[in-house]
């Protein structure tokens, strides 16, 4: 069976410097994630549409100065603001302040819903799960959605 899809919209948000070290966002401690991207689409139509959203994160593990310590960072996708919105993806990845505390992240999600609105917004959030850890993200910061209509 084949299905004729078109692309409706392609959006996408990335640092002005889109390398490692272009920025220092230190992460929050949950509930509160910290806003590393949005993307707003708008659509005239009020068929059921699919998105494609991708991310690409650099982070480094941040060390208390104990020696070596797992960071866990929680990645997440809401449509809608954080928090109050509707979480559609959640992924965490895990480093160690010591050798391995330069990450990137990357991930992929397809929303399939109907058009309830037809401007939705998708934030891309961070937070750290585990009280005492440190992460700081550094880049680069990738987040893309693709609208596909049949």
């Amino acid at each position: 069976m084949s299905h004729d899809v078109e692309i409706d919209q392609f959006r996408f948000y990335v640092l002005p410097n889109n390398t490692t070290g272009s920025v220092s966002i230190p992460l929050t401690l949950s509930p509160t994630p910290t806003t590393l991207a949005s993307l707003s689409l708008r659509s005239d139509s009020d068929c059921n549409s699919t998105v494609l959203l991708t991310a690409t994160v650099g982070w480094l593990a941040v060390t208390d100065g104990t020696g070596l310590e797992k960071v866990n960072v929680l990645f997440k996708i809401w449509r809608g603001t954080p928090v109050a919105g509707t979480l559609i993806f959640s992924a965490d990845d895990s480093g160690e302040s010591g050798a391995d505390n330069r990450k990137v992240t990357s991930f992929a999600h397809v929303d399939n819903r109907s058009r309830s609105s037809k401007s939705p917004t998708y934030f891309l959030t961070a937070e750290l799960p585990d009280a005492g850890s440190a992460a700081t993200v550094i880049g680069p910061i990738t987040f893309t959605a693709t609208e596909l209509e049949r």
